[in-house]
C-alpha cells in the first residue's frame, strides 16, 4: 500500500476521565477463589461429634430394610442419602448408639467415624503452586484477583471508550490515504464475506432481506457495501496505526503465523483448510494483524485507565 502516516497523536494522551467508574468488587467472585484455594488445600480429619458437613461411616438397624445398612456413608447435610435422617444425625457422638424416630421408623444409628473438612489459611506457598506469572504470595494474589477483576469490567463495558480514543487519534494524526488503498481494503473484506457466503449456498450480490436475517444487520448488497466501505476508512488508518507501533515493537506478520492462524480458524469453525484460506486469504490476515495490533494497544490503554482513583 503506498498510503502512510505522516504524523500522529499518541492514544495513552488521550483523556478518558468522562467515561472512566468507581470500581466495587464482586465480593461473591472473589470469595469463590478464595474458597477454591482453601478447598483445593483442605485436610480431612477425625472429629468426636456430628457436625453438619461432617463425613461419617456408620451403621443403621432398623426393621425397614432402606434403614439397615453397614458402614454406609454420608456426606451429613447434602441429602444424598436421607436428608431428615442426616440432620438428626447431627450431635451424635463417636462410638455411641443414636435411637432416631425417621418419620415413625426407629432407627439405631451408630457412628463409627467422624471427619470433618478443616480449610487451612492460605499462605504464600499454596499462592506459588497456582504457577500465575508474577504472583508469588497472598498479597499479590488478592491484588490479582482484583486486576482481574478491573480488566473484565473494562474489557466488557470500555467498548466506547477505546472508540473515543481512536476517533480522537485518527482526528489529530495527519494521513496521506490513497484511495486506490481505500479500495483494497474495502475490497477484502468484501471477497472475505463473498467466501463466507458462498459457503453457505448464498450469492452476496443477490441475498434478499430474508437472507440477510439473522446472519448481518442488513436488508441488502448495496447497504452492506456502503458500510463496509465507510469502515474501510477507518480501517486503513488504524492498519497504517498498528504498522507504525508493530514496527516500534519489532513486531510482524509472518507467513508462519498465518499457518497458525489458519489452524485455529478450521479448529474453532470446524472448517476445512482449503475454505478456511479462502474467507481468510494471507493479504487480508495481515491487514487485520496490524489493524488488532493497533485496537489492541488502545484497548490495554483503556483497561488499565478504566477506573477512578480515589482518594485514600
Amino acid at each position: 500500500m503506498k498510503s502512510k502516516v505522516l504524523s500522529f497523536a499518541e492514544y495513552d494522551q488521550v483523556d478518558i476521565s468522562m467515561y472512566k467508574k468507581v470500581f466495587k468488587l464482586d465480593e461473591k467472585a472473589y470469595k469463590k477463589e478464595i474458597d477454591f484455594i482453601k478447598n483445593k488445600n483442605s485436610i480431612w480429619e477425625e472429629t468426636g461429634e456430628v457436625t453438619y458437613g461432617a463425613f461419617i461411616v456408620c451403621n443403621l438397624e432398623s426393621e425397614n430394610p432402606f434403614f439397615n445398612r453397614e458402614n454406609l456413608k454420608i456426606m451429613v447435610g447434602q441429602g444424598f442419602f436421607h436428608k431428615k435422617l442426616e440432620a438428626m444425625c447431627v450431635g451424635l457422638k463417636k462410638g455411641t448408639a443414636g435411637v432416631l424416630d425417621v418419620d415413625g421408623e426407629k432407627v439405631t444409628v451408630t457412628v463409627r467415624s467422624i471427619q470433618q473438612k478443616k480449610s487451612p489459611v492460605i499462605t504464600d506457598e499454596m499462592i506459588k503452586d497456582l504457577g500465575i506469572e508474577g504472583v508469588s504470595n497472598v498479597e499479590q494474589y488478592e491484588a490479582h484477583l482484583i486486576r482481574e477483576q478491573k480488566k473484565k469490567i473494562a474489557e466488557n463495558e470500555g467498548y466506547e471508550a477505546v472508540q473515543y480514543v481512536m476517533d480522537k487519534v485518527f482526528e489529530a494524526s495527519t494521513f496521506d490515504l490513497k484511495k486506490a488503498d481505500w479500495k483494497e481494503m474495502t475490497d477484502h473484506e468484501i471477497k472475505r464475506l463473498k467466501a463466507i457466503s458462498r459457503e453457505q449456498g448464498l450469492n452476496l450480490e443477490t441475498m434478499t432481506p430474508e437472507d440477510f436475517e439473522g446472519k448481518m444487520p442488513f436488508s441488502s448488497y448495496h447497504e452492506l457495501f456502503a458500510s463496509v466501505q465507510n469502515d474501510s476508512w477507518d480501517r486503513l488508518c488504524g492498519y497504517l496505526l498498528g504498522r507504525e507501533y508493530a514496527e516500534k515493537d519489532g513486531v510482524g506478520y509472518t507467513m508462519e503465523q498465518y499457518r497458525d492462524d489458519m489452524e485455529e480458524y478450521v479448529k474453532f469453525w470446524h472448517e476445512t483448510k482449503e475454505n478456511a484460506e479462502k474467507i481468510n486469504t494471507y493479504e487480508y490476515s495481515e491487514i487485520m494483524f496490524y489493524v488488532n495490533y493497533y485496537y489492541n494497544k488502545v484497548k490495554e490503554y483503556v483497561t488499565e485507565n478504566f477506573f477512578k482513583e480515589l482518594p485514600v
